[in-house]
């Protein structure tokens, strides 16, 4: 058996399959990489534009050939993603929650209703009460409107809230598994080794790692940490973790259970051939590059007119090719002052400036940050604006799906695992086993405030037609219940039923008194 050089480092039995992984997910990105690095340049141009992580980024500032022309692209991103968050996520309402799952019967799932909505609520304000929305913002903004985003939620410090870490795209690589979502999933950092123990949190590095670390604290070192499924584990979630130190494992191990995986990768508009989501950024490439083009057109336009080009005699002016300065005096020679003359006048820019406009209007529109608009000079009824605001904003719900799943949802999860761990909430368990619960998605709440308004619309329509009738057939405190249960009111108390039956008892001997002598229908319907 032959033996092993001495100075050969000792493998990791993952450190094949890792790389393969890793170089698969490169691949992913690769087509990509040009689209995204222009999506920058319209929308954070000091923002190092170096997508792929096979090296360090520079630390110089990136300087273009062409000069950008309009903000146009820093507005409409910063708009997305306020609006996807106000849509998906408003910081000030409880946007997700969980629902019982197809196996969970009705007795089950009502004997634990109380301390799951408790229990939301707990994670809710761990939530709120960490760095989770200022990184979302960093994260998102432009990468969502790219189409890809990552955020690493993590529990670094026990005792403390839970960190949250925006992942920017040149970290992120992805690929997609055997059922179309993102399985493998890696970040790249490559950071001054003076940093290295500090990012591996005591991992122990192998003796020649280290001293080659330890020799050059300015240089820069690549760290990978991935996880991808173990596919072959059924049941629950299984994880496989690595943390690598160029291209060699350092530390590996499996992690089990929903929400366990600390990074969450979020995409938009996610398609069935690629890892990357094709966001609003990419399809409005087309528009950008042209609204650019445009405004860059009407300054020059403008600087025509304020400075034309002149026609001058070559015998009368000295040194004045370069223009004139306004107050100075130049000597004519007698005869040649017709000569003097502007070149051309330049026509109107309005065509221009309307193209402009019907370009950003489109461009506000893909980024469903197209409001409703007043047409016209009657104003619309409050119906029509509503109308029109409802259908702008279910615009986004289809293509924003893949999104509420890997984004909304899944933060909900990891919370609620990491909450778990720490023993701040306890695993819901019914007759001792662990049931399944589902986070519930807001679009599905339009569609039950849809039911509300349907039931109120019959509550009046029956009402009428049937006072009697309705009053004796219909429960009013289980209906009420039903209302506030489906409009998710949480301010409405009931008061104690021998408050209420005293109550009812009252009105109906007023009634009664008030009532003509053989006519007690009124007090009856109280009784």
């Amino acid at each position: 058996m032959a033996k092993k050089p001495k100075n050969e480092p000792e493998k990791h039995p993952l450190d094949e399959e890792a790389n393969r992984r890793v170089s698969d997910a490169r691949r992913q990105k690769q087509p990509f990489e040009l689209d995204m690095r222009e999506c920058y340049f319209f929308t954070a141009p000091l923002r190092s534009r170096q997508i792929n992580s096979q090296s360090a980024p520079s630390s110089t500032p990136i300087h273009d050939d062409g000069y950008l022309q309009t903000s146009a692209g820093f507005e409409l991103a910063g708009d997305y993603v306020t609006e996807i968050l106000n849509t998906f996520m408003p910081q000030a309402e409880q946007w997700c929650e969980r629902t019982k799952g197809i196996f969970v019967s009705k007795a089950d799932w009502d004997s634990i209703k109380a301390r799951v909505k408790e229990d939301d609520v707990t994670i809710f304000s761990a939530i709120k009460g960490c760095n989770f929305y200022s990184e979302f913002a960093k994260a998102a903004y432009p990468d969502l409107g790219i189409g890809t985003m990552g955020l690493w939620v993590d529990d670094e410090r026990p005792g403390e809230n839970i960190c949250v870490q925006a992942v920017p795209l040149r970290e992120l690589e992805i690929n997609l598994g055997p059922y179309g979502e993102i399985d493998d999933r890696f970040i790249v950092r490559h950071t001054r080794n003076r940093h290295v123990r500090a990012l591996l949190k005591g991992i122990p590095l192998p003796e020649d790692m280290a001293k080659e670390i330890d020799a050059g604290p300015d240089k820069k070192t690549e760290i990978r940490w991935g996880w991808w499924r173990q596919w072959d584990r059924l049941g629950d979630e299984h994880w496989q973790h690595v943390v690598m130190v160029k291209n060699r494992v350092v530390k590996s191990a499996e992690i089990k259970g929903e929400g366990s995986c600390p990074l969450l990768v979020i995409r938009f508009n996610a398609t069935a051939d690629w890892a990357y989501g094709l966001g609003v950024l990419l399809q409005a490439l087309p528009e950008l590059r042209q609204v650019d083009e445009l405004e860059g057109q009407k300054i020059s336009h403008i600087e025509l007119n304020l400075t034309p080009p002149m026609g001058i005699p070559d015998d009368s002016f000295a040194a004045v090719e370069q223009g004139l300065e306004p107050g100075m005096a130049y000597p004519i020679r007698p005869g040649s002052e017709g000569a003097i003359k502007k070149l051309y006048d330049p026509g109107s820019p309005e065509a221009g400036i309307y193209a402009v406009e019907d370009k950003v209007r489109h461009l506000r529109k893909l980024f469903y940050v197209d409001y409703p608009e007043q047409r016209g000079d009657t104003p619309p009824t409050l119906g029509q604006w509503m109308d029109e605001l409802a259908r702008a904003q279910r615009r986004i719900g289809t293509p924003g799906l893949t999104f509420w799943w890997e984004g909304p949802a899944k933060i909900f999860l990891r919370f609620k695992y990491l909450l778990e761990a720490r023993g701040v909430i306890q695993p819901v368990k019914v007759n001792g086993k662990a049931i399944a619960l589902v986070p519930s998605n807001p679009a599905q709440r339009a569609a039950e405030q849809q039911e509300v308004a349907t039931a109120v619309r019959a509550i009046q329509i029956l009402g009428q037609a049937f006072p009697e009738e309705f009053k004796a057939y219909i429960d009013g405190k289980a209906t009420m219940t039903a209302f506030i249960e489906k409009m998710r009111v949480t301010l409405l108390k009931f008061r104690p039923e021998e408050d209420v039956k005293q109550a009812v008892g009252m009105i109906a001997q007023l009634l009664n008194k008030a009532a003509p002598q053989g006519d007690q229908s009124a007090a009856a319907g109280l009784g």
